[in-house]
């Protein structure tokens, strides 16, 4: 069971800093509600029971706050668009952690991982009031398998530099729904918005709250028993 833990801690920090795409705004203000499902047949139920089933987003110009609950685990990561830096915010039973990721440290994880081709196309659809533009990621594995994902982003949401620390970089808006394959739990993962809300967000949700202890990357790993 620890060795599960560890694995699925893993598996969904790698996820929620490095590929979760979600939104930032010039002029936006409120949160975003997105459902999440996974399909994969080497997922067992419990597996899937540790992973999160939902996502809330809050913005404020180009910073955002994601929160999803991992099992025991509440995780929150933060997002500056402008200084392209990122906090991470982790509670497990009590144990508080932030962990503070630099411009370079940001830069250093999207090198771990090849960065798919970009193709937005002419086609738009309407999600919850907002017009999307369709675009289709192709992505090639170590196998040489190609893999294409088509993701729906809006340009009414977000920032220049929405996507910056995503495999989304490319892409200049809030992405709304996508589906794409994640190794580290050999599932395939959709995101769907499920709502959007307008109102004035506080800049204090965009900073370390007074009861997290602030820890380097390798500290968290001693602390949680996480890895690579």
């Amino acid at each position: 069971m620890k060795n599960i833990f560890r694995n699925l801690m893993a598996a969904a920090i790698v996820v929620f800093i490095t590929n979760v795409a979600f939104t930032q705004s010039k002029s936006f203000q409120g949160t975003l509600t997105y459902d999440v499902s996974y399909s994969g047949t080497n997922l067992s139920a419990a597996q899937k029971a540790q992973l999160p089933a939902t996502s809330v987003v809050t913005v404020k110009d180009c910073k955002t706050k994601t929160e999803v609950v991992v099992g025991p685990v509440t995780q929150a990561a933060i997002s500056d668009g402008t200084a392209k830096t990122e906090l991470v915010l982790i509670d497990y039973m009590g144990t508080k952690a932030a962990i503070k990721l630099s411009t370079d440290d940001v830069k250093e994880g999207l090198a771990k991982n090849p960065m798919p081709t970009v193709n937005i196309t002419k086609e738009t659809k309407v999600i919850l009031g907002f017009t999307c533009k369709k675009a289709i990621l192709t992505s090639k594995d170590e196998n040489g398998v190609v893999t294409n994902d088509t993701i729906y982003f809006t340009e009414q949401i977000g920032c220049a530099d929405v996507n910056f620390s995503t495999q989304f970089k490319d892409i200049p808006g809030t992405v709304l729904r996508y589906t794409e394959f994640d190794p580290q739990i050999n599932a395939t993962a959709t995101y769907t918005i499920k709502e959007i809300k307008k109102s004035k967000i506080s800049d204090d949700t965009f900073v370390i709250p007074s009861d997290y202890k602030e820890m380097t990357k390798e500290e968290f790993k001693k602390t949680f028993g996480g890895g690579e």
